[in-house]
């Protein structure tokens, strides 16, 4: 992939990666009414310990030229894909499969399940299709 790096998450990564995770989730349903501050708080922190958590990987997509600037991140743990996001700018150019590549196990997932299916019958109601990627 021209210009796009991969690499393991490094502490200084942790910011960038809670914040994109909470971010996400705050229009969901289950977090309406919820005080947004407790959310933020709780949610940052359930985040950050998922991330220092004993076999739990993360890998970031950063610019070729400033490792630095993160495009994306997935974290797994053993055989379970916890979260993968990729900035808006740099979504449909493969950088969230080839983070998912980063594992062995969660490579041969092969998305041709009935996971397409579910996603276009989800959106016909309304709501996104979020399977948790168990393997």
């Amino acid at each position: 992939m021209n210009g796009v790096v991969f690499r393991p998450a490094r502490e200084s990564d942790h910011a960038f990666i809670a914040d994109s995770w909470r971010r996400s989730f705050e229009g969901a349903p289950s977090v309406h009414g919820a005080d947004r501050e407790h959310y933020k708080h709780e949610m940052t922190r359930l985040i950050r310990s998922l991330l220092q958590a004993k076999g739990t990987t993360t890998y970031v997509a950063c610019d070729q030229e400033d490792d630095d600037v993160l495009l994306g991140f997935a974290c797994f743990s053993e055989r379970e894909l916890h979260y993968v996001y990729v900035r808006a700018d740099f979504r449909q150019m493969g950088i969230a499969k080839s983070l998912l590549g980063m594992s062995a196990e969660i490579a041969q997932y092969t998305f041709r399940t009935l996971m397409g299916e579910r996603r276009l019958h989800a959106r016909e109601r309304g709501w996104k299709y979020t399977p948790r990627f168990t393997l």
